[in-house]
Order: C-alpha cells, then structure tokens, then sequence
C-alpha cells in the first residue's frame, strides 16, 4: 500500500463543527486501531489553516488554540508530520505555472505529494490533473473497512 498524505480539507475535519467530522472521526478511529499503512499531513496544510482563519478574522489565541489541537490530534493518532523544504516550493511553482486551476496551496500540498512518492487524500479533484494519485475521504474509509475485514 502506497504511504498516503492528508492535507486541510483533512484537519478541518478534526473540529467538531466542521462538514466532514463524522468520516474524519470513523477514520480516524479505524486508523489508530490498524494503522495499515502510513499516513501523513505536510506543515503546508497547518500553513493553510492559519490562512484561512486569519482571512476569516479570527484571532492570534484562536489560531494558536486550533494549530495546536490539529497537531496534537494527529500526533495522537499516529498521522507524522512532514516538513517543507525548497524543493516543494520549486515543485509548487512547475505545477501552478502548468495547471492554473491550482491554488498555491494546492499546489505545494501537492508538490509534497509527489516529492515523497505519497498519494494524497483530499476530496478536491484539482489534483487529478496533476499526476498525484487521491483517494476521496470516503475511498479512504473504504480502503481501511476492507483492511479491517483482511485482518
């Protein structure tokens, strides 16, 4: 199984009010009493989430208190962080200058992607045109509902 890479669609689904909770939970609950193969969230995708609330208003102390609960969460269930370097950003300009469909942050998510040899999960399907395999929220399920069933 290919070592798979989650991005803020993803860690948005950590918060209780957030649209896609309930299938990042079921998850997340199969993943941590499985854990079939690796999964991963790139610093990029914490970048975007503190984008987002800043763009939203939300201030220093909320930022932190979500950042924080996001990397503690995914610590807790075994999702490794993994760390930006200058070849994404370089990767991440080839692909926005190739598919202008893609935002920054979509492409350096998948700059990440294909310089770890990850596939990504994102329900976003700018990605299927930039040659990173992605596997829907609900592809995922289904994958460890059948790894579940294997075992």
């Amino acid at each position: 199984m290919d070592e798979l890479m989650v991005e803020t669609e993803f860690l948005f689904g950590f918060q209780p009010k957030d649209k896609y909770y309930s299938i990042v939970t079921e998850i997340l609950e199969i993943y941590k009493a499985e854990k079939p193969f690796s999964l991963h969230y790139p610093v990029s995708a914490l970048l975007e989430v503190r984008e987002v609330m800043a763009g939203h208003g939300k201030g220093g102390t909320e930022r932190l208190s979500a950042l924080t609960l996001m990397k503690v969460k995914a610590a807790s269930y075994g999702i490794k962080e993994i760390r930006l370097f200058s070849d994404d950003l370089i990767l991440c300009e080839d692909l926005l200058t190739q598919h202008r469909s893609l935002t920054f942050f979509d492409g350096l998510h998948a700059s990440v992607a294909l310089n770890n040899s990850f596939s990504i999960v994102s329900n976003d399907q700018v990605y299927d045109n930039v040659s990173v395999k992605r596997f829907s929220f609900k592809d995922l399920l289904g994958l460890l509902k059948s790894s579940q069933k294997a075992l």
